[in-house]
């Protein structure tokens, strides 16, 4: 055994010395905490639980089982739940940052690997106990920590204790978890957990320290791991590690705010003081209100006895529901008796002939916009609507619909016309880029980083100009002037200029063409066309792409060639799970044939997407095989700059991705296949909420147009 005897038998001491002198032991369940591999769990064996659905966990630890012995490797690992019952991670474990492991013998091992736990649902119901099956080290060329395994917890919330055992195939060091294990888990105080494990082979133990849930903000928690004992005569070091877990950006938002607490009394009291205006507010009052919010292209009108309002949102860029949410909530606040009395004043004066009939009922129509095309349409009651927003029970006369929004735009007679216009008001869009290799033979963490400022303007009704101009940071060496992947490295120049002209055809359609320079380097064009269904559950499309370079060779002499695409996709959504599938197949740019099926997991904001790419280079006659993970997040305030003649606000959808071959005896990285033109504004990120402005999704998430009103008037009112 190979320790440090202060550390651990101090850390020992302090658990054992907390425990007793506590008044009486803590009891509640055992926290969920990393293991030193890749799952929950104790320090070599996993237990039965899963990573919070939701959540994110990024881990560092020294010591991994690795070459008969638990050598001074570091590990790090990033995880996440994307179902109830399931986490999934990416491993990378290497000695080395920055050598060449091809010409530097001693530089060690540099290994990238996939992860999962599955938890069997209904399980625990039945027997009061969970069984859980997973595997590390999924894909790549090399299985160096190729661990597959089943396990069953049993947890003891009196005692404060769980206990694990199960059967598990490894190829790791010194046996380690090659056969039967079992552990157990003894949490004696809300930030103290010790552990200790048979781990097929040998006895270790180690002790937890982590902060108590809810005592840091956004429901993130810290912890520290240290080896108190193992019983491998063969260790290099102790086993060490740090956790940071955090809820993904907006995960929460679907969850309703609970109002009557009296956490939130204040804040309740403002939200009914808000919703109180309705009863003396004009709509002068309501105009000024959506004006003074930054909401742009402002239309009021009526048809079919009910008042009618357009307007687009360009603040709230997380998400579109959310801008709906607030808009719905001023004028849920605003539109009562006095409203719709102006509101009858001014149809009788333009219109003497209109027969304005009273209702009890105060019928709204919100009509979104974006770059003044009609999208979205809700349909609500305003007494109905407040009364959701004070209550959380969602307003029976709700109704989204996406099919309608163009024709109900344009049978709506206007009595105010775009107030507010949004024509020429610029979008300083300002975001990192990023260009990366990652855990390869030349280096840890390659990088080529830049800030990206893009400049877009809408002009008329679905057209746009669009700029970006890159200002590189820095770089590491192997993107210096000579170095490996110098050619990828980001320059400083305007790198895209385009013009955008999207057209909202019948039965849901959409059309967009984009055409100028792109890629820093191409002049042409881009058509995309998506169909959707009525509810948005099914999404059906193509793209046709032809660019030509500006210079005809490289700095190498080489011919440039042309680059183009012809893509077909769909895409089938279940928003209650959170979940799309993804599928995409044709020639793509650099002529490459092939198809890519891509899961997309939504946690909030947050999108988390498994792909499987197979494309067979020009002139090949064999497919090449890859499988990638991405995280997707807003990098931007929930509510942005207000919108004026130029704002300045982040960017929707930053992405960070890692990608691996597989099937092959090598893991060379992928030259380019399977690349489409993946504009930043096309049509599913400008138009479409990154693919979830559908009736669906909104009933699916009925609670955050609440929660962004409430979080509105939180931030808003003093």
């Amino acid at each position: 055994m190979n320790s440090l005897p202060s550390l651990h038998h101090s850390l020992l001491s302090l658990s054992v010395l907390a425990a007793l002198t506590s008044p009486q032991v803590h009891a509640s369940p055992v926290d969920i905490l990393p293991s030193s591999q890749s799952y929950t769990g104790l320090m070599f064996t996993p237990n039965a639980q899963v990573i919070k659905t939701g959540d994110i966990s990024l881990s560092f630890h020294q010591g991994v089982p690795y070459r008969q012995s638990i050598s001074q490797l570091d590990n790090w690992f990033v995880a996440a739940g994307l179902f109830p019952y399931l986490e999934v991670g990416g491993r990378i474990v290497t000695k080395t940052y920055d050598t060449n492991l091809y010409t530097e013998k001693d530089g060690g091992i540099r290994d990238l690997s996939a992860s999962a736990k599955f938890q069997l649902p209904y399980i625990y119901d039945l027997t009061g106990f969970n069984i859980a099956i997973g595997a590390q080290d999924i894909g790549g060329a090399a299985n160096n920590f190729d661990t597959k395994y089943i396990v069953a917890d049993k947890a003891f919330d009196a005692l404060s204790l769980r206990l694990s055992g199960g059967y598990s195939s490894s190829v790791l060091a010194n046996g380690i978890m090659d056969g039967p294990f079992a552990g157990a888990e003894w949490q004696p105080l809300s930030f103290i957990q010790l552990t200790a494990e048979y781990d097929a082979a040998e006895f270790n133990s180690n002790a937890k320290l982590f902060t108590p849930q809810g005592l840091l903000p956004w429901g993130s928690q810290l912890s520290l791991d240290y080896q108190l004992y193992t019983g491998h005569e063969r260790s290099e070091q102790d086993v060490w590690g740090v956790n940071f877990s955090v809820p993904l950006m907006g995960y929460n938002d679907n969850k309703a705010l609970d109002l009557a607490t009296s956490k939130n009394e204040q804040l309740a009291h403002k939200v009914n003081q808000k919703l109180s205006e309705s009863s003396t507010a004009s709509l002068a009052n309501l105009i000024d209100a959506l004006k003074n919010e930054g909401f742009v292209n402002l239309n009021v009108g009526y048809r079919n006895n009910k008042m009618v309002i357009a307007l687009e949102n360009r603040r709230y860029n997380h998400n579109q529901m959310d801008g709906v949410g607030v808009a719905l909530g001023i004028i849920a606040s605003k539109a009562g008796e006095g409203v719709f009395s102006d509101l009858a004043a001014l149809i009788k004066q333009s219109d003497d002939t209109a027969k304005i009939a009273q209702a009890q009922e105060q019928n709204i129509e919100l009509i979104l916009l974006t770059n003044s095309l009609p999208m979205f349409t809700v349909n609500t009651e305003s007494q109905c609507y407040r009364e959701f927003i004070q209550s959380d029970v969602p307003c029976d006369q709700l109704s989204f619909n996406t099919i309608s929004a163009k024709p109900n735009f344009d049978q709506t007679t206007w009595l105010y016309q775009t107030m507010n216009n949004g024509f020429g008001r610029s979008q300083v869009i300002l975001s990192p880029a990023l260009n990366h290799r990652t855990a390869t033979e030349y280096g840890f963490f390659d990088y080529s980083l830049a800030l990206a400022a893009n400049l877009y303007t809408p002009l008329w009704q679905g057209a746009a100009v669009d700029l970006r101009y890159m200002v590189p940071i820095t770089n590491s060496d192997d993107f210096d002037e000579g170095g490996l992947w110098h050619q990828q490295a980001f320059e400083n120049k305007l790198d895209r200029a385009l013009v955008h002209q999207a057209f909202k055809l019948p039965q849901n359609i959409i059309t967009q063409f984009s055409g100028g320079y792109m890629m820093g380097g191409y002049w042409g064009g881009v058509n995309e066309t998506q169909w959707y269904s009525p509810q948005g559950s099914h999404m059906l499309g193509f793209e046709a792409s032809k660019f030509v370079p500006k210079d005809e060779y490289d700095t190498r002499g080489r011919k440039i060639a042309d680059k183009q695409s012809l893509i077909a996709n769909y895409t089938y959504s279940l928003p209650e799970y959170n979940w799309q599938l993804g599928l995409q197949a044709g020639e793509y740019f650099q002529g490459d044939i092939g198809a890519r099926v891509t899961s997309n997991h939504w946690l909030g904001d947050t999108k988390l997407s498994i792909n499987y790419l197979t494309s067979k280079a020009k002139g090949s006659s064999e497919y090449e095989d890859f499988v990638a993970v991405s995280i997707a997040i807003p990098l931007t305030p929930w509510r942005d700059m207000k919108p004026n003649y130029v704002q300045v606000r982040g960017i929707d959808q930053f992405v960070y991705s890692l990608q691996t071959r597989v099937g092959e005896s090598h893991n060379n990285l992928n030259t380019g296949l399977g690349a489409t033109s993946d504009l930043q504004h096309n049509i599913v990120r400008q138009y479409e909420n990154r693919g979830r402005l559908s009736p669906t999704y909104f009933k699916a998430n009925i609670q955050r147009l609440r929660n962004a009103y409430i979080k509105y008037v939180k931030v808003t009112v003093e």
